[in-house]
């Protein structure tokens, strides 16, 4: 949300000419990738190849600006601009991500996601959030701070295709014994369609049946624009007695037969949007396995998965884990490997 960023990074929407033609030639997706720019210098380095930018980055309030078209341009994407809309598109490997001057609202290949901070521009120029762009490209983000230097990358597996092929099918028929009893289920609340994403993905994984927390009064786009200082989430961030969210059903179906829980939700201002914490309080979570997930562009999970732990006060709760919204079945797949969830 706007007042907690964890580590947000703007990016400067240059559209001169770059100097980036060595990283065109890095682009063949058999090699892994790295791009590494630091504080105050004009030199980007792509694979070890450097090369020089006409914008350094520059920490400006806290936050790390740099040239947005050499970065998109060498990891092998492309960069648009709209004047008449203020809106930036950028497309690699067939996935676009719409941002607009002064919104919250980011579009991944026509998903609604939200933003910490809006794209603004400051001294004529654009600031673009990296870590979203990045994320969602399924590129990794790391800011050092004591080198102040921020590194892109992206691994590549070549794989035979057959084995591929067949290792996926192998694994999709373990899936469906391991979990035929249907003892899991995958609770989510979903405002702009981003978690509903991830909960399909987990609960096709899982071989597990899906509930849905909805709100008795639906959140229109009005209601979540947490700039609008009299919007509903805004209200309701003010005035904690707003928090009590009335549902359409407070217990799925069967509760009693699930020994294993899913919840995901986005961040609202560093907690768990707050129907979730209604779903939560309202339900018994004895002798169940509960494992929270939140989707957010750059939040992280923070005290949410502990609060509602709290707020429950029953169930054995696993530390969860945050998705941005290119959440994928590998991503999900690797997650509940390393739960040893069945």
């Amino acid at each position: 949300m706007k007042k907690i960023i964890s580590l947000f990074m703007a990016v400067i929407l240059v559209f001169s000419l770059t100097a980036c033609a060595e990283a065109e030639e890095n682009r063949d997706n058999s090699e892994d990738f790295t791009l590494a720019l630091q504080i105050n210098s004009s030199i980007i380095t792509v694979n070890e190849t450097e090369s020089e930018i006409d914008a350094p980055p520059v920490i400006v309030e806290g936050r790390t600006l740099v040239p947005i078209r050499a970065i998109i341009e060498a990891m092998g994407g492309e960069v648009e601009w709209n004047q008449d809309t203020q809106t930036a598109e950028l497309t690699y490997n067939g996935d676009v991500i719409e941002l607009t001057i002064d919104s919250n609202t980011a579009y991944f290949n026509g998903t609604a996601n939200e933003l910490d901070t809006a794209p603004a521009v400051v001294s004529g120029r654009t600031m673009l959030p990296i870590r979203f762009i990045a994320e969602s490209f399924e590129f990794d983000v790391d800011w050092n701070s004591e080198t102040q230097t921020i590194t892109i990358t992206k691994s590549y597996e070549i794989t035979d295709t057959a084995e591929t092929a067949e290792a996926a099918e192998t694994e999709e028929a373990n899936a469906e014994d391991e979990n035929t009893d249907g003892n899991i289920l995958i609770v989510y609340f979903s405002a702009t369609g981003t978690t509903e994403k991830a909960a399909n993905i987990f609960a096709d994984v899982l071989n597990a049946d899906l509930f849905e927390i909805e709100p008795a009064d639906p959140y229109t786009d009005d209601d979540l624009n947490y700039n609008d200082d009299d919007s509903r989430v805004s209200r309701e961030h003010d005035d904690e007695s707003l928090r009590d969210i009335e549902l359409v059903s407070y217990e799925p179906e069967n509760w009693e037969k699930y020994d294993t829980v899913f919840i995901g939700y986005p961040i609202w201002w560093g907690i768990a949007a707050w129907p979730v914490s209604s779903f939560v309080s309202a339900n018994d979570f004895t002798d169940k396995t509960v494992i929270p997930f939140c989707t957010s562009a750059s939040s992280g999970l923070g005290e949410s998965g502990q609060l509602l732990e709290e707020a429950a006060g029953s169930g054995n709760w696993f530390d969860g884990r945050r998705f941005n919204s290119a959440v994928s079945e590998d991503d999900v797949t690797e997650w509940i490997n390393e739960l040893g969830i069945q």
